[in-house]
Order: C-alpha cells, then sequence, then structure tokens
C-alpha cells in the first residue's frame, strides 16, 4: 500500500461502530433456533406474548441484548421440546450464542443467561394412558 511500509499496519479511519441491538438480536435467534431441542423462543414481555398470538413474527422475541463498555450479555426466554435433556440443551445454546455471536461481531460475549419458560409436547412424545 502506498504510504505503509513492510510490517505496519494501515492506519484506520477515526470514528466509532455501533452495532444495533436489533442486529445482535437476529444473529442470537438464528444460532438458538439451530440448537437441537428448541423449539421456539419465549416472550419475554406483555407485548410480545400479545403480538405471538395475533401472529406477528418478532426476531426480538424471547432476547434481551446489552453492550456495555465492548461486552455483549444476553438474556434468553426459550421453548424447549419435551423428552430432551434441559440443562444440556441450555449448556447447548449457551455455547453457541456465545461463538456465534463473538465470530460474527468481533466482540467479546461476557454471558448468555437461558430462561427455559416452557415445554413443547410433540404428538407421539408421551407414552398413552390408561393401557395395560
Amino acid at each position: 500500500m502506498a504510504g505503509t511500509s513492510a510490517g505496519e499496519q494501515p492506519r484506520v479511519p477515526d470514528g466509532r461502530i455501533e452495532v444495533a441491538d436489533s442486529a445482535i438480536s437476529a444473529i442470537v435467534h438464528a444460532a438458538v433456533l439451530s440448537c437441537y431441542g428448541i423449539v421456539d423462543m419465549a416472550p419475554r414481555s406483555i407485548r410480545s406474548a400479545i403480538g405471538k398470538r395475533l401472529g406477528f413474527a418478532s426476531r426480538g422475541r424471547g432476547i434481551d441484548v446489552h453492550v456495555a463498555e465492548g461486552r455483549v450479555s444476553i438474556e434468553l426466554s426459550v421453548v424447549v421440546e419435551y423428552g430432551t435433556p434441559i440443562f444440556t440443551v441450555a449448556k447447548n445454546v449457551m455455547k453457541t450464542v456465545k461463538f456465534q455471536v463473538e465470530r460474527t461481531l468481533g466482540m467479546p460475549v461476557e454471558r448468555v443467561n437461558v430462561n427455559v419458560e416452557g415445554l413443547r409436547v410433540s404428538p407421539g412424545t408421551l407414552p398413552a394412558r390408561g393401557r395395560t
């Protein structure tokens, strides 16, 4: 490059970079739903719950993102498939979200909290009752 000698890094222009919470939420949403045992995000507010009932989809539903001092903290509310090992599924979500956010944004993830708000029972999952 013109103006730099071998071994020197080019100067980064002054300014700042901001990543919207909604952009981080989209990354988190895709990461969470890719995990085994997760069937949905759970609403974290009344407004989100009403929106879900009315059929309005939101990528931010069940996701709270906080960025402070260049570190990301994430709070998740999820619905897990009945019969899957809940603790293992939650740990996998934590690892997957941390990896994807750090890889995509290049920002360290300080914490990922996973709240299992419900279980979804799929047809044929429960044993039949009353049969002997």
